[in-house]
């Protein structure tokens, strides 16, 4: 195996320009640091130095095993650090992914409160939508998730948080007379829909089907790639759309926005994703356990 000490005296080396210096700033004898070089080259079986001068210059692949050697140690330096931070529990840094409402509406308070009880815990917040938050956190890309949807993942256990209401909404003039839609109008209704990956899209889908009806008999005029361009649009006029009630409350409130009574109610939770059969680390495990105080 490659030898990280060996490494980071071949970077000494490099950097004073000199076997001896790099000797004193190792605490090595030079026929040690001479000896470690010797290793290297056999290793990699090229020369690493240039023999034919007296100043101590790399050769192209000296200077190229130099950039990855920086690389190399300094991930190994984290490496270490964090596994430090893991084992102590409390401290750290924690991946955590949001579909886009509970990531844009929800999870900002959340980690508010929470870095305040937790100040050494670092969140760094991925927000994408409900099946690439599903497939980072399955891949271990990310330590948590929290989404809009239940997706059939046999390594992921979803478990319920935060309810929320799914609501239609249209621009203010829509229907002059009524705010009420019959099925019938629902069908004929210009329809804005967010992407297929969507959480709220998936849970609108299912209970239209439970309904009686099929989306794809749906008006849809078109199909965009976040919350707020939905509600823009909406303004804008181009149609109506469902979205969260925690994302137009505000909206509705002003009359930006005006929210249309439907024959059914739509109703979902918001899920915690945590990967089934795997030991959280101690930062995951404390925000899950705040997260379940906090429901």
């Amino acid at each position: 195996m490659l030898d990280l000490h060996k490494l980071a005296v071949f970077i000494a080396v490099i950097e004073e320009e000199s076997f001896s210096r790099a000797a004193q700033r190792c605490h090595l004898s030079q026929p040690t640091v001479s000896g470690h070089i010797r290793s290297l080259e056999e290793y990699f079986q090229v020369p690493l130095f240039d023999r034919h001068t007296r100043e101590v210059r790399p050769t192209r692949a000296g200077e190229l095993l130099y950039r990855y050697a920086k690389r190399l140690l300094k991930l190994s330096e984290e490496l270490e650090r964090e596994i430090f931070l893991f084992a102590k529990g409390g401290q750290g840094t924690l991946f955590l992914g949001g579909s886009t409402i509970p990531g844009q509406y929800i999870l900002p308070g959340v980690l508010s409160t929470f870095q305040k009880e937790y100040p050494a815990i670092k969140i760094t917040l991925k927000i994408a939508d409900t099946q690439e938050i599903t497939r980072q956190v399955a891949l271990g890309e990310l330590d948590l998730g929290v989404v809009g949807a239940k997706i059939s993942e046999k390594d992921l256990h979803f478990e319920p948080l935060w309810e929320d209401r799914i609501v239609l909404i249209a621009p203010p003039k829509f229907f002059a007379k009524t705010k009420e839609v019959t099925i019938k109008e629902l069908l004929e209704i210009p329809l804005l829909v967010r992407e297929e990956g969507s959480g709220t899209w998936l849970v609108v889908r299912e209970k239209l089907r439970e309904e009686g009806l099929s989306p794809e008999e749906c008006h849809i005029v078109a199909e965009l790639g976040s919350t707020e361009a939905v509600k823009q649009a909406v303004k804008a006029g181009l149609g109506a759309a469902f979205v969260s009630e925690i994302a137009v409350e505000e909206d509705i409130e002003r009359g930006s926005v005006m929210k249309l009574s439907l024959p059914f109610e739509i109703e979902r939770y918001f899920y915690l994703i945590t990967p089934k059969g795997h030991i959280l680390s101690p930062v995951a495990q404390i925000f899950v356990d705040f997260c379940r105080r906090s429901d």
